[in-house]
């Protein structure tokens, strides 16, 4: 009896160490199983990790969509605008764009039933919670196979020093000589491209993160015009206001009162005036170009009827809101024309008349 009593604790001992063999044997089959990752128990699980790159990704500032134009109809809501619809392989309408006169179209002889296009949106502008999605185009391109477009913000990248780099950080791109770099209206810029939206055609780019490429074309879109930094704009210089009639209100240019055909305020309360007689008395030429309907005044500074894309001095183009216009044969421009666009210190009406001057500004 006391010898096998004394072999019980030996076989509890043995077959303790055969499973502890086992366990040990199938931990290391499983570590060693293909496909596998050998993970520490104090590593962070799916999903829960403290450095989450999608967190730290930038918000996007344009969305774009592809698609077949399947038809084109007249805007019921905004004048002169034209609803685009866009299908994909299936036929099914994928998405319905908004296409107005602020829309930098890149090719206007491909906006046609059948054409394949990719139109670009502000993607923080808020949307109508409905199906097909509906939008209005800030870009709309051609889609071809070998070639790309990117609309964005593009700034001085930080950590390389060379080139521009896109607000999302997915392309930096570098011109050269070769890159045709033109404004909306096609007139060639050479400002600097420092902070500006972009639209990017390039064809070909590096497999690094980002990819970098030497862009064939570089579009730089018009933006609103912003105050100063810590300028509210209603500080800025005084607003014209729908209830003030201006008919009757004499043009004064550097203190001397000129004659013109009388200002006007149109639907929105924009006081409008006749550019041809205050740009003269500025001393500065005024260039009419009847087939495109524009005026250039001096060599830096060009508007056209209809379009609020107003162009200074090789900078970003400039809108105010309220497009030139031509009233029996006259060009009219918007009254801030002349501080937001040609920098004089004052444009403003008040008791009777129109004061545009580079005096001590008011406001």
């Amino acid at each position: 009896m006391k010898n096998r009593a004394n072999k019980i604790p030996a076989l509890l001992s043995a077959a303790t160490l055969s499973v502890a063999a086992l366990t040990l044997a199938t931990s290391s089959a499983f570590a060693l199983s293909p496909g596998s990752t050998a993970v520490p128990i104090s590593a962070p699980l799916p999903g829960n990790s403290g450095n989450n790159q999608d967190q730290q990704q930038p918000m996007l500032n344009y969305n774009s969509v592809t698609g077949a134009v399947k038809e084109i109809n007249e805007s019921q809501s905004l004048k002169g605008a034209k609803i685009v619809s866009l299908q994909n392989d299936a036929g099914e309408i994928i998405a319905n764009v908004t296409v107005t006169s602020n829309t930098y179209v890149a090719s206007p002889d491909q906006l046609k039933v059948g054409a394949k296009l990719t139109a670009f949106y502000d993607a923080k502008k808020p949307m109508i919670a409905i199906y097909p999605p509906q939008f209005e185009a800030v870009v709309v391109v051609p889609a071809e196979e070998a070639v790309t477009w990117k609309v964005d913000r593009f700034t001085v990248d930080p950590d390389r020093k060379l080139g521009l780099v896109s607000n999302d950080k997915s392309l930096i791109i570098l011109p050269s000589d070769q890159t045709k770099i033109i404004l909306e209206d096609g007139t060639p810029f050479a400002g600097s491209l420092e902070g500006r939206t972009l639209a990017v055609k390039y064809s070909i780019a590096t497999f690094s993160i980002p990819p970098q490429t030497t862009p064939e074309q570089i579009v730089v879109l018009s933006e609103p015009v912003q105050p100063p930094v810590g300028v509210m704009p209603e500080n800025e210089h005084p607003k014209p206001v729908s209830s003030v009639d201006v008919a009757g209100h004499s043009i004064v240019v550097e203190g001397k009162t000129i004659k013109t055909p009388a200002a006007y305020t149109d639907k929105k309360g924009t006081v409008m005036v006749p550019l041809r007689a205050i740009v003269e008395a500025l001393n500065q030429k005024l260039t009419w170009e009847a087939a495109t309907k524009s005026t250039r005044i001096g060599i830096s500074t060009s508007l056209q009827i209809g379009k609020d894309y107003y162009v200074y001095n090789k900078m970003a183009p400039i809108k105010l809101g309220t497009s030139p216009a031509l009233v029996e044969g006259a060009t009219y421009v918007p009254l801030s024309f002349f501080t937001d666009v040609l920098r004089m210190n004052n444009a403003y009406a008040f008791e009777g008349q129109i004061v545009i001057d580079n005096g001590e500004k008011m406001g």
